[in-house]
């Protein structure tokens, strides 16, 4: 059956290092260059580690958990983070000292992301999305009507999807006044949204929801409509044994990486608004937590509920498994492709590196993962 596939050759994987952090693994956040890991965890604290995983700077962040670490584009000397305390802070990510505090709202700061070119902050917490500009504040959206539960920027650097209930929801960058930006309403379905997704090259939004469906918008090209464009289009995959939290495209390809149970779907995208063609990816007993692609594509790497962790072919052959014990809450591709940080539930933070690698932080012994 396609996507049942076994690991019939040598682990390609090695363990080049395994640490214990205070709390549960909530995010990470590579350096560009792939000499740091930036890492927060529930106990608030974060750290930034070097590629052998030596602590660098160490520092408590949050009085509550970290629940998101996002380091600025194209400037690795700042970065920020977002906690349960309502605290939304900038950093110095060498020094660990604090730059500035944006926010100290006192709730729960749910997402947080720049805008890629590193110009924006965005951060949601409940029905509001605060906005700034460096320590500048652009404003604050509200919307009573609905609360942001997933969001990500456009590649545009102009657009930010909002996944609220029943609906997905996109601002404008350019309508940054004070309580009157009013979003426009993209996709209606029933349900509630889990989590929201830009293809790469913006043309497409993936939505996962609370009842099983994944739910895919894309924009209209060139043709025969109003101003020479195509009407945007919807497309609808059912049939996912539970919510859909997990979303990753792929960097290159038009194809998505799902999971909704306790397997990985690729989706490839068809030219039209039918024939979508999903691929299972089976191998994983338990419920799949999260999936990221490596910056090339070449890779794909999953977890599970259950502590399992797989990494796939592009083309969904099994390549690696084992099992890590705890739950799987976060996944890093170092830059360069050849390294994944996986952090867990019980506060393990490891690091694999591709056995074929010829960077120096890779000469390590290799540790046995477990054939299917």
């Amino acid at each position: 059956m396609p996507g049942l596939a076994a690991v019939s050759k040598p682990p390609a994987f090695t363990t080049h290092w395994d640490l214990g952090l205070a709390d549960s693994v909530a995010d990470l956040a590579w350096t560009g260059d792939g000499t740091a890991l930036l890492v927060g965890d529930a106990s608030g604290e974060l750290q930034r580690l070097d590629h052998n995983g030596t602590t660098l700077a160490c520092w408590l962040g949050h009085q509550a958990g970290v629940t998101r670490v996002c380091l600025q584009p194209g400037n690795d000397a700042v970065v920020a983070s977002a906690g349960e305390d309502g605290r939304v802070v900038l950093w110095d990510s060498v020094a660990g000292t604090e730059l500035s505090l944006l926010a100290d709202q006192g709730g729960w700061v749910e997402q947080l992301t720049w805008t890629p070119n590193g110009q924006v902050i965005a951060a949601a917490a409940s029905k509001s999305i605060s906005l700034w500009r460096g320590d500048e504040s652009l404003g604050i959206w509200y919307d009573g009507r609905r609360q942001i539960l997933a969001m990500d920027w456009a590649p545009d650097n102009q657009r930010l999807a909002t996944a609220s209930n029943k609906g997905l929801y996109l601002w404008r960058l350019d309508h940054t006044t004070d309580g009157d930006a009013e979003p426009m309403q993209l996709l209606s379905f029933p349900g509630a949204p889990v989590a929201v997704a830009w293809q790469p090259n913006g043309r497409a939004l993936a939505v996962g929801t609370q009842d099983g469906f994944l739910q895919i918008w894309r924009q209209g090209g060139a043709g025969k409509g109003p101003r020479g464009h195509t009407q945007a289009s919807q497309l609808t995959m059912k049939g996912y044994p539970g919510k859909v939290v997990c979303l990753a495209w792929h960097p290159t390809r038009p194809m998505i990486a799902t999971a909704g149970g306790p397997d990985v779907v690729l989706w490839q995208l068809p030219q039209t608004a039918k024939g979508a063609k999903g691929q299972q990816l089976r191998h994983h007993q338990r419920t799949v937590t999260v999936l990221a692609w490596s910056p090339d594509g070449q890779r794909l790497a999953s977890g599970d509920r259950a502590g399992r962790l797989c990494i796939w072919s592009a083309d969904g052959q099994l390549l690696f498994s084992q099992d890590l014990a705890h739950e799987v809450s976060t996944l890093a591709w170092r830059p360069g492709c050849d390294a994944l940080a996986v952090g867990d539930t019980r506060g393990r933070l490891r690091l694999l590196v591709d056995s074929g690698s010829d960077s120096d932080s890779t000469k390590t012994t290799p540790v046995s993962g477990d054939n299917a």
